[in-house]
């Protein structure tokens, strides 16, 4: 029978986290869109899994390691979007809140586990925009950790500490907070060193213990849904080890049959997923404002679900009057902007890279493909050189318009020339 801990701190304070986003359910954020200080003291005072760290109600996002992890399930998993304005505002989805609610404790788990795994962008969570070292957890750590029978105390170092007595496992600084994320799923059990304050250069734990259902799941994870792989976001990690268990090119996979592993292991045939988020495709028209702010310059296109972000990308060439005549990308986060990386999330590239690059082209998938909400923003790169940034919010959907043509719908300012210097 499975080791399954229903009793785990992490469900309780996520359900406590979603209580406190029902109280206010529209909730203003930062303007990085960040959990403001005053709501993240106001969490973390009513959460089990404290911050290890010293806060007050003027401390950040970063401070509070679970906090910032469930905002990343909260916003990937789409119980709540991020919209941005004048004022940013978290918006709960209380249709698929509810839903959770439904769960049995097993299903609320994998909902959390299949999130994080799948979906999180954790480039926003390790504090350095890049990941390899601490992804590489997901792989080269956890099978060193299964070596070890199951309650063996485990010393960990890094790279300033001189190796201890074995039992013993060096673990990149850089890999805290996926080490963390560990011990919420019960993995493991963590020591934590004494730290006042927070500190991302320093490895934040001495000690790991492996638990029954860390023995069990983590197998699981490492041979049957790798984490680079399965995480849409893990194209943009930099990885130190085999990509694979094989040197054959990995299959794609079908990252929403991921909790499909889970019913064996959890002994629940009819273990129910969120997931996919929306089956059906979007359907209709949906306005987008293309800005470039430092112009203070925009355009909003209405333009059809059916058509690609290839057509957008025309659209906007005509709309600003610029020659078409350089190679593009679009970017599309995985739930809410990267701050200290915009180029972060989905990428579509121009139809003319398809030859040297893996990433799929803006002519092979259309807006109805992109689970896009009144909200939601994407960056649009054109000229890789120059580098013209566009950000594209979405402003309005308009599910029962049939229109099959795109228009510009609004203008404000004067488009600047493309070639200022005459070239």
């Amino acid at each position: 029978m499975p080791t399954f801990p229903t009793n785990l701190d992490l469900l309780t304070d996520f359900a406590s986290f979603l209580r406190y986003l029902e109280s206010k359910p529209t909730l203003p954020l930062t303007g990085a869109g960040d959990l403001k200080g005053t709501d993240l003291y106001a969490l973390n005072e009513r959460v089990n899994l404290k911050t290890p760290f010293a806060v007050t109600a003027r401390s950040r996002l970063a401070d509070y390691p679970l906090l910032a992890f469930l905002f990343e399930i909260v916003t990937a998993g789409r119980m709540a979007v991020v919209q941005y304005g004048k004022v940013n505002t978290l918006t709960l989805d209380a249709v698929r809140i509810d839903a959770y609610w439904s769960l049995t404790k097993e299903e609320q788990y994998v909902f959390l586990l299949e999130t994080a795994w799948c979906y999180v962008d954790w480039g926003m969570l390790d504090g350095d925009g890049r990941s390899g070292h601490g992804a590489n957890w997901f792989q080269q750590g956890f099978r060193e950790v299964l070596k070890y029978p199951v309650g063996t105390p485990i010393m960990l170092y890094d790279s300033r500490e001189s190796k201890p007595a074995p039992p013993a496992l060096f673990v990149p600084f850089m890999a805290n907070i996926y080490i963390r994320a560990g011990e919420w799923f019960g993995w493991y059990d963590l020591r934590e060193r004494h730290q006042p304050k927070r500190d991302k250069y320093s490895l934040a734990f001495d000690q790991l213990t492996l638990t029954d259902w860390g023995q069990q799941c983590l197998p699981v994870l490492l041979h049957e849904r790798p984490f680079q792989l399965w995480n849409k976001q893990a194209g943009d990690y930099l990885f130190f080890g085999d990509a694979s268990e094989n040197d054959d090119e990995p299959e794609p996979v079908d990252i929403s049959a991921f909790a499909e592993l889970f019913r064996g292991l959890l002994d629940e045939p009819e273990l129910l997923s969120l997931y996919p988020i929306n089956p059906h495709a979007n359907k209709g028209v949906f306005w987008l404002k293309v800005e470039l702010p430092n112009h203070q310059v925009s355009r909003t296109i209405a333009l059809p679900a059916t058509m690609t972000l290839d057509d957008l990308h025309v659209q906007i060439q005509d709309a600003f009057k610029f020659d078409d005549d350089h190679l593009y990308h679009f970017y599309r986060p995985a739930a809410r902007l990267n701050p200290r990386n915009p180029y972060s999330g989905e990428q579509y590239i121009c139809p003319d890279e398809a030859d040297w690059s893996d990433y799929p082209t803006a002519d092979s998938v259309a807006l109805a493909q992109l689970n896009l909400y009144v909200g939601q923003r994407l960056l649009y790169i054109f000229d890789l050189a120059e580098s013209w940034e566009f950000w594209i919010t979405v402003v309005r959907h308009l599910p029962d318009d049939t229109s099959t043509v795109a228009r510009i719908v609004e203008k404000v300012g004067r488009a600047p020339k493309q070639y200022p210097n005459g070239w």
